[in-house]
């Protein structure tokens, strides 16, 4: 598997199953935002980790699939599905302390 800090333009691309070369930046910088995104989630950097790991790169890839397909905010049914994956992936992860989440 892919790690999150390893996503690249041709691997994205791919699993949104872009064949052209006009949308390019816009998806590189739905990489760079996901990446962001997520470490601010879990209140640390991926270089905080011993080693990155692997499931947090199912999230990136949901968020970069909902961007990309959702370009303005969006309230419907998908943006739930979303969050499903970042509290059942990403919490795992989240760096808690004293209870409190840490924005």
């Amino acid at each position: 598997m892919i790690k999150i800090t390893d996503l690249d333009i041709s691997f994205v691309k791919n699993y949104l199953r872009v064949d052209f070369e006009e949308d390019d930046l816009f998806i590189d910088m739905l990489i760079t935002a996901s990446q962001g995104f997520i470490q601010t989630y879990l209140n640390q950097k991926f270089t905080d980790f011993e080693e990155v790991p692997d499931e947090l790169t199912i999230p990136a890839l949901n968020l970069i699939a909902h961007w990309y397909e959702n370009r303005e905010i969006t309230t419907d049914r998908g943006a739930h599905e979303i969050l499903y994956s970042f509290s059942g992936i990403l919490d795992m992860h989240r760096l808690w302390q004293g209870g409190a989440i840490l924005i």
